[in-house]
């Protein structure tokens, strides 16, 4: 049989069948009511949204268009600033190290523990197995940890190379299992184990209670100059990405041009930021966190520069940017690739500076306990005492080892500190200087 026999017994007959009439006109009356309710929103949420549990936060790069994709909808989600808010600001911190690390981890989770926080600690593969089962065990023993739940060693440990990729790639994990973990924080800090407080935490919690949660800190500025050819343009290899062993950044003898999708910008590897900037560089919904991710991934001294250039390009977040890390850190001058060493002689300096961190200290180095002594209050206590500790002291007990209500603070003169040094860093004339 040709296939003209077979197809002219239902030629013109398509329409003159009655069984086709109804889909028909029922399929198009459907597609012209989506049309309809595409146009005019019929299916917008009335009443300002009241009836969905999340805001709404507006991404203008997506412009007018941004109601009609998915990824709106998922930003809906997790934007839950409004609700935290309510309630004093809880913190999550990310502390790191290396081989022979986790005794100086231990003093700066102490120094900066708060039963409202939550605590990551992640200990890179060049220490050895025994020293991570060390760290574990003293986090699992402690009865504070243990009751409170809200500290945690990363169970796998990443080989991390100083100024690599690496770097990033454990940060956002961790932020990764902070977001799994627990829905109750409101700013990430990253610190180390050289790193150490200058306030305690009913300092910076009392101070960051009147703040709004929509503000990031991050030491920032547009990238020139010598970094333009030392870092921007080089094209590394992070041997950590591909080996077992650490080693330093290999440089190929290509260079590549600068991207003309993206600005770059450069700063400060230490950082407090939002919740709700972190999980837009997990979630990254018009994909830009992943695409300068990819581009940070050959870039020399990637720590410093990939969470700066994600904040500075997106219209939402840039107006949030405050250029500073707050820390205190002593540089040479000319500036070298380390910071020098704190010791007694800039002990004067670090608490005239305000800043709530300082770094980088040396292990043991004796200005850490007069750090303790006169600034944190840490005399016969684990933790750097505050509202929350009622237990007795006398006779060299230690008060927190009972707990009271953890949303009361008691601040002290750090809290003064830190408060002016936010109305400096709040002022107009230092906002002028975000991402410019």
């Amino acid at each position: 049989m040709s296939m003209r026999k077979y197809i002219n017994p239902h030629q013109g007959r398509v329409f003159s069948d009655r069984k086709w009439i109804i889909p028909f006109f029922a399929s198009l009356l459907v597609s012209f009511t989506l049309f309809l309710s595409a146009v005019l929103g019929l299916f917008a949420p009335t009443d300002g949204g009241d009836k969905y549990p999340f805001d709404t936060y507006s991404f203008t790069s997506l412009e007018d268009s941004s109601g009609y994709f998915v990824e709106s909808d998922m930003k809906k989600s997790f934007n839950t600033s409004e609700f935290l808010n309510i309630e004093a600001p809880r913190l999550a911190y990310l502390i790191s190290g290396t081989k022979g690390d986790s005794h100086r981890m231990m003093r700066t989770l102490q120094a900066v523990y708060h039963p409202r926080n939550q605590y990551i600690l992640h200990l890179d593969l060049e220490a050895p197995p025994r020293e991570r089962l060390e760290l574990t065990i003293s986090v699992k023993n402690d009865p504070t940890f243990r009751e409170v739940e809200n500290v945690r060693v990363m169970a796998q440990s990443n080989l991390v190379t100083y100024k690599g990729p690496t770097m990033i790639a454990c940060t956002l994990q961790a932020i990764a299992i902070l977001f799994k973990e627990s829905v109750e924080w409101d700013w990430f800090i990253n610190l180390s184990a050289s790193d150490y407080p200058l306030v305690t935490q009913d300092d910076f919690l009392h101070v960051f209670s009147n703040l709004s949660r929509d503000l990031n800190f991050i030491e920032h500025s547009n990238i020139s100059g010598w970094k333009l050819n030392q870092r921007a343009k080089p094209i590394i290899i992070d041997p950590a990405l591909y080996l077992s062993k650490k080693s330093d950044l290999a440089l190929t003898t290509q260079r590549r041009s600068l991207p003309t999708s993206f600005k770059l910008f450069t700063g400060s590897a230490w950082v407090m930021l939002t919740r709700t900037f972190v999980e837009y560089c997990i979630w990254g919904w018009d994909n830009l966190p992943r695409t300068i991710l990819m581009y940070y991934t050959n870039f020399v001294s990637s720590p410093e520069g990939y969470f700066h250039t994600v904040i500075c390009n997106v219209q939402e977040f840039r107006n949030t940017a405050i250029s500073h890390d707050l820390h205190y850190i002593a540089w040479d001058s000319p500036p070298k690739q380390h910071p020098i060493a704190l010791s007694m002689k800039d002990f004067d300096k670090m608490v005239k500076s305000k800043a709530p961190f300082a770094r980088k200290f040396a292990k043991n180095d004796p200005v850490l306990d007069k750090i303790d002594k006169e600034l944190l209050g840490r005399n016969t206590s684990r933790f750097a005492p505050g509202a929350w500790c009622v237990g007795s002291s006398d006779d060299g007990a230690d008060p927190c080892s009972v707990r009271g209500d953890a949303s009361v603070f008691k601040p002290g003169p750090g809290a003064e500190r830190l408060r002016d040094l936010l109305q400096t860093l709040l002022s107009e004339d230092f906002r002028k200087k975000q991402c410019s």
